[in-house]
C-alpha cells in the first residue's frame, strides 16, 4: 500500500448546477468566485479581528469578541479594540470621559463620576502571596484610598464643584 496517496476532503461550495437532459451532461457555476473582499486582515488575543473592505467604497471593519463566562466582558472588548486600532489616531482630540481615574497605585484604582457624582474604587490582591495577612493588605488599600484622593488635584476640582452646586445637577 502507497503512503502518499494524498486525502482529499470534501468543500462545499455554493453555485447553480444544471443539467441537460438531452446529452446528459452537467455543469456548475459557483457563486462568488473571484477575488477576496478583505484586504489587511488583523487578529488579535481574543478572538478581535480587523480588515479593510475591497471595492468602489472601501471600509474598515471590526469585529471584537467576548466569552459570556468572562470575569469582565468589558475589559476583554476594550482591549481588542485598542490593539485593533492603534494605528488610527484621531483628528481631532478625544472628548474627556465621564469616568475619571484619579488614584491607580498598588494595586489600587479610583475613578470618578462627575455626571453622577460617584466615587468607585477597586483593590487587586494577590492572595497566593498575602495569604495570611489578606485582611491586612485590605485595611492598607482602603488606607491609601483616604491618603490618596485629597492629594489628587482632579479628584479635588470635582468635589469642589459638587460642592458648589449642592449636588442638583448630578443624579
Amino acid at each position: 500500500m502507497e503512503t502518499n496517496e494524498k486525502k482529499t476532503k470534501k468543500i462545499r461550495t455554493r453555485g447553480v448546477g444544471i443539467i441537460d437532459p438531452s446529452d446528459n451532461s452537467f455543469e456548475f457555476t459557483p457563486f462568488n468566485d473571484g477575488p477576496s473582499s478583505q484586504a489587511n486582515v488583523r487578529s488579535c488575543r481574543g478572538g478581535g479581528k480587523a480588515w479593510d473592505t475591497t471595492g468602489a467604497d472601501p471600509s474598515r471593519m471590526i469585529t471584537l469578541k467576548t466569552k459570556k463566562s468572562s470575569a469582565n466582558q468589558y475589559a476583554d472588548v476594550l482591549d481588542q479594540f485598542i490593539t485593533l486600532t492603534k494605528d488610527m489616531k484621531p483628528k481631532e482630540p478625544m472628548k474627556m470621559p465621564d469616568n475619571l481615574r484619579v488614584v491607580s497605585e498598588d494595586g489600587l484604582q479610583c475613578w470618578v463620576n462627575e455626571s453622577k457624582g460617584e466615587l468607585t474604587f477597586r483593590g487587586t490582591i494577590n492572595i497566593a502571596k498575602h495569604t495570611r495577612d489578606w485582611q491586612a493588605e485590605i485595611l492598607r488599600q482602603v488606607q491609601l484610598v483616604v491618603r490618596r484622593l485629597p492629594a489628587s488635584e482632579r479628584f479635588n476640582k470635582i468635589i469642589n464643584k459638587i460642592k458648589k452646586t449642592g449636588g442638583q445637577n448630578h443624579v
